[in-house]
């Protein structure tokens, strides 16, 4: 009998242990489903812009040069790396120090599955830089698409248009680039910069009439 009850008092404790262990389980199971990204990077966003830190959302096309100019940003990256720059499949991040606060570029890859995500990440960021490939004159109507659909998301949002690889030989103009684009149309209320930019031999970031420091002034003055 002293077996047998000893034996149930180790049963009860087992089924107990697994009863707390399986809540437990749930709990953190049920916690992660309902868990939002986008909650998650307003927050640290917020956390962020109190430490002097502004956001500059990087989206363009797959193939427009979004990484290239981010490594065409970087300092201390090796030439050879800024010519060298796989298409993104997810997110990309730099950050880069200026006199007044700390800009924190974010790059979301331009693949069709990925576009739709663009617009969860306009609320929180300072400054939008879009990219477009000036010599793929065939998908600028989509390029066109995309864009103002994410100016009518966030309609007081400034942008800096980047009409990338100038230095191509089927590469539109600028003036091209801003009919293609319908950038005619943006609201006057809105601050809009159109730039025609190309990474330079040492695969630094070149915009026409503008340094790169130039570029970083326009981008903390709009920030």
């Amino acid at each position: 009998m002293v077996l047998l009850r000893h034996i149930s008092i180790a049963l009860t404790a087992a089924v107990a242990a697994l009863g707390s262990a399986l809540f437990i389980a749930l709990n953190y199971f049920y916690k992660r489903r309902i868990w939002s990204p986008q909650a998650e990077y307003c927050t640290i966003k917020e956390e962020e812009e109190e430490r002097g830190k502004r956001q500059v959302l990087v989206l363009g096309l797959d193939g427009a040069g979004k990484s290239s100019m981010l490594q065409g940003l970087s300092p201390g990256a090796p030439a050879a790396k800024r010519r060298d720059c796989r298409p993104t499949r997810g997110f990309n991040f730099i950050s880069l120090d200026g006199p007044a606060c700390q800009l924190d570029f974010l790059e979301i890859g331009g693949r069709e599955d990925l576009r739709r995500y663009w617009s969860d990440y306009l609320r929180r960021t300072h400054v939008l830089v879009y990219v477009v490939d000036s010599s793929d004159r065939n998908r600028l109507p989509l390029a066109k698409a995309e864009l103002h659909r994410l100016l009518r998301v966030e309609p007081q949002l400034p942008v800096v248009v980047l009409g990338n690889k100038q230095d191509k030989p089927n590469a539109v103009t600028v003036a091209e680039l801003h009919e293609a684009l319908s950038l005619d149309s943006v609201s006057d209320d809105r601050k809009l910069f159109l730039l025609a930019a190309q990474l330079g031999a040492d695969g630094a970031l070149r915009t026409a009439c503008w340094g790169l420091d130039a570029f970083q002034d326009l981008l903390l003055q709009l920030v």
